[in-house]
């Protein structure tokens, strides 16, 4: 039961993710509702009556052969009476669309109603009338139909149609939009849901926490930065929120980066190539630091002399994701690791994590860039702790994205 809960709420998760994908596919779906409503119109209903002699009273009058109610419904929705029905019409109609168009129902043991539709009105009722006309014709004459059911029966017209009900374009418009977009919902959801089953990337914080049994120390917005005016922008305007600034002051005060008058400290950023919503988080650190009073320096590695003397110096480092390499690194004091949701597998963390050790680098914990709106969880929980089912805590408030 947990297992297809967990299941349900990851699906969810999956089309809230894609619910533009899933937006646009109901909407051509409701283009082609609509398409297919126009192609084919609606079509006006009317109703004609016909009234049976009373059923017979004697024996005698069962042999002269009046024919039960069931017979004459056979009769009126016989091929020969819609084909002459429909020959009679101007336009004529096919035996088959006469036959689709027409229904015929006993109302009581001696009335007969006949259904028919039309694309207009009066075709509506002249096509009700004239299946009418011709089933009285064959059962109140010597004109024979098949098996000899022709008998007369001394019926005659009760009602003629002469109004038709339905064939409203916009209900019709309407009704075939909304179900056109219902089934391009679901076809879009399905088509999430396929896509998302092959996908391996981690957007939960705790699955990320999990890959690495490491703790996520923050969730931030990244600072788009295209070029160099938008990086010089960054280090010299970014005003966080009052949300990511405390996120921010909380990392630098778990890595111990927040000292003032302390022994200088250094801390590496690392990133993944391709993943460039996770590259400007050193920057904003560093950005961050110089506004509550920090001396602070960036260093991208192998590309530039360590600092002089100063407070906080960030290193930004960027690995490949199939073969991380960070023993060209500058050591430094502390190590975070920059990753936004939804572009790291579990295979690549760990094979960055294995590369650290392998370098006698610590990494100190993960600072998820853009978090997924649906993400309620915190990476901060151990997976056997959540495991025990007792009841966790959640992150009410997600970090919103943030534009410029």
């Amino acid at each position: 039961m947990s297992t297809q809960e967990l299941d349900v709420k990851k699906s969810w998760r999956a089309i809230r993710r894609q619910r533009r994908v899933v937006a646009a596919v109901a909407v051509l779906g409701l283009l082609g509702g609509i398409g297919y409503a126009l192609v084919e119109p609606p079509l006006h209903t009317a109703t004609s009556l016909v009234v049976l002699p009373p059923p017979p009273a004697t024996d005698a009058e069962k042999e002269a052969g009046t024919q039960s109610i069931e017979t004459q419904v056979f009769i009126a929705g016989s091929e020969p009476v819609l084909k002459s029905a429909g020959q009679n019409l101007a336009p004529p109609l096919v035996t088959d669309v006469v036959r689709d168009r027409v229904k015929v129902v006993a109302v009581t043991q001696d009335v007969i109603k006949i259904d028919a539709r039309g694309s207009s009105a009066q075709q509506a009722m002249r096509l009700a009338n004239a299946v009418a006309e011709v089933y009285l014709v064959f059962v109140t004459t010597d004109q024979k139909l098949p098996g000899d059911l022709g008998k007369k029966t001394g019926a005659r017209m009760l009602e003629e149609a002469t109004t038709a009900r339905g064939g409203n374009l916009a209900i019709h418009l309407g009704i075939f939009g909304l179900l056109g977009a219902l089934l391009g919902a679901v076809a879009g959801s399905i088509g999430v849901l396929a896509a998302a089953r092959g996908d391996r990337r981690l957007r939960l914080r705790d699955e990320i926490s999990d890959a690495v049994g490491l703790p996520v120390l923050a969730s931030v917005s990244s600072y788009r930065a295209d070029n160099l005016t938008d990086w010089a922008n960054l280090l010299e305007h970014y005003a966080p929120t009052a949300v990511e600034a405390w996120s921010l002051r909380k990392t630098l005060h778990h890595l111990g980066l927040d000292v003032k008058g302390g022994p200088p400290v250094s801390l590496s950023v690392i990133s993944f190539a391709g993943d460039d919503r996770a590259r400007p988080l050193g920057p904003q650190l560093a950005a961050f630091a110089s506004s509550i009073g920090l001396s602070t320096a960036i260093v991208v590695d192998n590309h530039q002399e360590p600092p002089g003397k100063v407070a906080v110096s960030i290193h930004i480092v960027v690995v490949d994701r199939d073969a991380p390499d960070v023993a060209g690194a500058e050591p430094t004091t502390r190590t975070i690791v920059a990753l936004s949701a939804g572009t790291v597998t579990a295979e690549e963390l760990a094979r960055l994590a294995v590369a650290a050790a392998a370098d006698d680098r610590g990494i100190d914990g993960l600072v998820v860039m853009d978090p997924d709106p649906t993400d309620r969880t915190i990476g901060r929980v151990s997976q056997s702790t959540r495991r025990t089912g007792s009841r966790l805590p959640t992150l009410l408030t997600g970090t919103a994205k943030r534009t410029r």
